[in-house]
């Protein structure tokens, strides 16, 4: 969805900028670090390796797989295996199973986007994948009418970087105060914290040990979320006058 943004206007002609709530399309809408452990366990299978959640919890929640595999590997007592062609593998198998008919978007998650979207706050998506796949993650999830998706070229060692999430909301026409990340791990929070936006974290089983301080809201599921309680948390952003 690419539609022009513009503010809405008060009553006495001045502008009211608009807010959002803004994820990760496929680590978040979509189960992408359940999908990504399933993956790094059929491949390390495939060497007589069992992984189990404390260790993937451990050594495999950075996005760059390689560097995960450099700490992963010689902890499971395999230094010498190849890190790189193991990473090939689980990257194929991960985006396999993500691009497979079957994988669902979370559909508490579709619905609270939808509702937000309703009650008068943009939506936005910010993805790593190549354009053509993630937009066939947006019309599978059903949100590519009614949600911005902004797809990143760049990648880095830890996903998404501040400079993710603000690329993301010059796209969408919003600035970073009056936006509220909605992450599951503690590099989001951190990484939009750090930009001036708010953030509510609902953490998984795997990021459920981490520090997520600064972050407005902590949920354990998605049903503790509403959009009235999103808009609320970025009302005094909203009504405040701007600096410049």
């Amino acid at each position: 969805m690419t539609n022009k943004t513009t503010d809405d206007q008060n009553n006495d002609g001045s502008r009211t900028p608009p807010i959002a709530l803004v994820l990760e399309l496929e680590f978040m809408l979509f189960r992408g670090r359940q999908l990504m452990y399933e993956a790094f366990c059929r491949v390390l299978k495939e060497h007589q390796l069992a992984l189990d959640q404390t260790f993937f919890s451990r050594y495999c929640l950075p996005r760059k797989i390689e560097k995960c595999l450099r700490g992963l590997l010689p902890a499971m007592g395999k230094k010498g295996l190849a890190p790189e062609n193991i990473a090939d593998k689980i990257r194929r198998e991960f985006e396999s199973s993500l691009n497979a008919d079957t994988t669902r978007p979370a559909p508490e998650l579709v619905a609270l986007l939808k509702k937000t979207a309703a009650a008068g706050a943009k939506t936005g998506l910010l993805s790593f994948l190549a354009r053509e796949k993630a937009e066939q993650l947006m019309a599978r999830a059903g949100l590519d009418q009614t949600a911005f998706l902004h797809v990143m070229k760049k990648e880095a060692d830890d996903l998404p970087t501040p400079d993710s999430w603000l690329s993301l909301l010059k796209a969408m026409a919003v600035v970073p105060r009056c936006a509220i990340a909605l992450v599951d791990g503690a590099t989001a929070c951190q990484s939009a914290l750090a930009v001036g936006m708010r953030c509510c974290a609902v953490p998984d089983c795997f990021t459920e040990w981490q520090d997520f301080t600064g972050a407005d809201r902590v949920e354990e599921n998605i049903s503790g979320l509403s959009p009235d309680g999103i808009i609320t948390l970025l009302s005094t952003a909203r009504f405040r006058e701007r600096s410049r």
